[in-house]
């Protein structure tokens, strides 16, 4: 099974905790390249800030061919994706362990169920 670095940030997701965990991926990444799934369960608000910092470590991650994954989305998350078109962008699943099936079952060479 490919491995994945798996975060589960809390909280308000703003330009500060966005930047720490924009910074977080890149420093499990650098010399370990592997996917990141963000699980999402336990972020209560996101403002645009955030989101931005999301987006950046989208781009990141596909620079090093490597994917962000999100699992557990909130309705308030959600609907900043839906309105942002970014929805379809980014591989998401409704729960941590079905995207781990997914993995485990595709090695990350079909797109992810969106939920």
């Amino acid at each position: 099974m490919a491995e994945l670095h798996i975060l589960r940030p809390k909280g308000f997701i703003n330009a500060d905790t966005g930047a720490d965990l924009r910074d977080r991926i890149h420093s499990l990444t650098v010399g370990d390249p592997r996917s990141v799934l963000i699980d999402c369960g336990a972020i209560t608000f996101m403002d645009s800030s955030g989101f931005s910092c999301l987006i950046t470590a989208l781009k990141m991650l596909r620079r090093q061919g490597q994917e962000l994954f999100l699992c557990s989305l909130s309705s308030q998350l959600r609907v900043i994706l839906e309105t942002t078109g970014t929805i379809q962008v980014f591989r998401i699943f409704p729960s941590s362990a079905e995207c781990l099936l997914h993995v485990e079952q595709t090695g990350f060479l079909e797109d992810g169920e969106r939920s």
